[in-house]
């Protein structure tokens, strides 16, 4: 039940009214509340993942390379959040739309014996998404690769 997103409504992007029921509250009411709420569930997930299933937490690329060949290509239509530094004529740089091929050569860069893998927090921009409440342009997701 997807909705539309409506960029004249203040929460444009919430599930509508139906799909969350009428006797729906939220229990927490405060939004900096809610920040440490879902920054609480991180933590704990990021900390239960590490020690349940031999990982090691690395920090993920904001942004690579169009030449590494990094960045996948999910659907083949999907354009990239691209930009070129001022500093780097000719660097053209791209969002990432997920991590998998990273993951691979990150698992060998680090050196990760088998057994053992890796989470980081991804973070990409997707600009061909559909938008509505279960999808956004932004994506915070966890990602992890064993060895």
């Amino acid at each position: 039940m997807a909705c539309t997103f409506n960029r004249d409504e203040p929460l444009g992007g919430l599930p509508p009214k139906h799909c969350l029921g009428g006797a729906y509250k939220p229990s927490i009411s405060g939004r900096l509340e809610l920040e440490e709420a879902l920054t609480f569930c991180k933590t704990t997930l990021e900390t239960n993942l590490k020690e349940n299933v031999n990982l090691v937490r690395v920090s993920a690329p904001l942004f690579v390379t169009r030449a590494s060949g990094f960045n996948d290509n999910l659907n083949g239509t999907e354009r990239p959040a691209t930009f070129e530094p001022r500093d780097f004529p000719g660097t053209h740089l791209e969002v990432p739309f997920s991590l998998a091929k990273w993951k691979r050569w990150a698992l060998h860069y680090y050196g990760v014996e088998a057994g053992r893998g890796l989470v980081t927090d991804f973070r990409g921009l997707r600009c061909d998404d559909d938008v509505d409440y279960t999808h956004s342009l932004y994506v915070d997701q966890f990602d992890w690769e064993k060895h």
